[in-house]
Formats: structure tokens, sequence, C-alpha cells
């Protein structure tokens, strides 16, 4: 048991070491990038670059690279499925060692849960990116007013907006008004926008702008008037997470206490495995694991209020 336990920390251990690795690098890369425009400086090339270069290369790592994007991770597939992997391993010592459970067991479980945890975990990224683009858009909103009372146009009024307001609604704005002096239209740079980062507020922004663009009137005062609701419907989205939060957490709880169980009865009951090597236990086992994942998304369901 206490050996057990000792490699589970060793291999936590390991997951941090990786992870402040991939930090590293990554601040290594933004300092040379931003010091290659100043001096002559090149950085040598790796082993583990070139295989990090050819594994990107390949049809999952174009596939994934766009959701890493969308979830605002600055890290490439490679890193990410590096990562991924190591969790993976973790995973199948914890079962397989610390709670004694068969290896196909321990190997079933996770190749099981690494995908929907991955999933779950970019959906959950990408909204926070999307959250944080919603509260800057009442900023936005009156920004573009004030353009528009100086006589701006909704081009000129996104560029103020670049200027102003900080990232994540300026590397999105910034992509629109890169198209724009390249060419394309500004309604499909804008509904591009609105596929990348889709919400009910930025859905009604980009429409507000395309309709001025198209039939003309009032902009200044159509954008003051969404700055102020945008602003209301902020307060009360923050009441209501306030409100709903204890069932969110419960969601995200009733899956670690079944698990903490499970570890319980496997050190408390010898052979406690053994059970799942048959066909009952095997039932049992897609029984549990399917009512875990029924009542997760059924305690978000009715947490999860909409107006």
């Amino acid at each position: 048991m206490i050996i057990a336990i000792l490699g589970g920390m060793s291999v936590f251990c390991i997951l941090m070491v990786w992870f402040y690795i991939l930090h590293y690098r990554l601040a290594k890369k933004q300092t040379f990038e931003t010091m290659g425009g100043l001096t002559s400086l090149v950085e040598e090339e790796r082993w583990s670059d070139r295989l990090a270069d050819k594994l990107d290369q390949q049809k999952w790592a174009k596939r994934l690279e766009p959701q890493l994007k969308r979830a605002s991770l600055n890290i490439r597939p490679s890193e990410y499925g590096a990562l991924l992997f190591a969790v993976g391993l973790f995973l199948l010592f914890l079962f397989s060692f610390l709670l004694e459970a068969p290896l196909w067991v321990g190997l079933f479980i996770t190749t099981m849960l690494i995908p929907i945890a991955s999933k779950m975990f970019l959906a959950s990224r990408k909204m926070i990116y999307i959250n944080r683009i919603n509260n800057q858009l009442s900023e936005t909103c009156r920004l573009l007013s004030s353009a528009a009372r100086a006589g701006l146009s909704i081009s000129q009024g996104l560029e103020l907006v670049i200027q102003e307001l900080p990232s994540p609604i300026k590397d999105e704005v910034g992509i629109v008004v890169r198209e724009t002096k390249l060419g394309r239209d500004l309604e499909h740079s804008l509904n591009d926008m609105l596929e990348r980062v889709y919400s009910k507020d930025i859905q009604v922004f980009v429409n507000a702008l395309i309709i001025q663009r198209r039939a003309g009137g009032d902009l200044a005062t159509v954008l003051s008037e969404m700055a102020n609701t945008m602003e209301e419907r902020k307060i009360i989205n923050k009441t209501i997470d306030a409100s709903i939060s204890q069932a969110r957490y419960s969601a995200y709880l009733l899956p670690l206490i079944s698990l903490l169980i499970v570890i319980m009865m496997s050190q408390m009951i010898e052979g406690f495995f053994d059970f799942f090597t048959s066909i009952y236990g095997l039932i049992v086992l897609v029984i549990f694991v399917g009512m875990q994942v029924l009542a997760f998304f059924l305690v978000k369901k009715i947490a999860d209020i909409r107006f």
C-alpha cells in the first residue's frame, strides 16, 4: 500500500515537472520571437523539436490545432497529445497498482476516460474564452458608439477597439480588421468571428453591425443602448451563477465521491476487482459508469439556467 502511494506521488511529480517544462519552453519560445526582430540570434533545433514538427503534421494534430486555438491554449498539438499520454499513464498506474485492478480494466477505463475528459476540458476552456469576450462587449459597444458619434466608419471604430481594449476581444476583432484591410467583405469577416466564438451576445452584436451597414440608422444610439443592456445581463448572470454554484459543483463531486468509495472498498475487501472479470461484473461496471455519466449531465442540465 505504501509503495503504491509513493509510486502514485512520483508519477504526479513527473506530471508537474512536465507541465513546468512546457511552460518554460513556451516562455523561451516567446523570448526568441521577441528578440528575433532585434538580433540575429538563432535557436538550435533539437531532436524533440523535429519530432514535434513531424507529429504536428499528422491528421489528428491538424484536427486538434483549431480546437486548441478556440480553447485559448497556446501549446502545440504534439505537446497536448504528450500531456494526455502522461495523464493516461498516471491513470493506468493508479488503477493497476494503487487499486490493484486487472490491467485490462485500467486500460479500458483509461481509454474511455481520456477522450471524454479532453473534450470536456477543451469545451470548458472555450466557454471561458467566450465568456471573457462577452464581458468586454459592453465596453466595445461604447467605444463603437463614441466612434460613430465622431463620424468614424465601422471599420475605423473596430480599429479603435483594437487600440483601446485588451485580449481576447482585441485578438478576435483584430482578425476582422486584418481581413477587411486585405479586401474581404466586412460581413463575411464578422460572420466568421461569430462562428469561431459563438454566443447570443456576440450574435446580437454582429447582427447589429451588419444590419446598420445594410440599412443605415442611428448606430451610436443603438450601440449605447446595447451596452447598457449587456451590463444588466452581466449583473443577472453573476446573480444566477451565485445561486446555482452549489448544484454545479455537485455535478463534479458526484463522480469523485463514487471513485473514493470504490478506492475504499478495494482496500477493505480483498480481491474486490476480481468480481469485474466475470460477465456479471462487467454488466455492473457498465451500469455504474453509465449512471455516473447520466447523473453528471442531469445535474448540469438542471443547473443550466438560460434566459
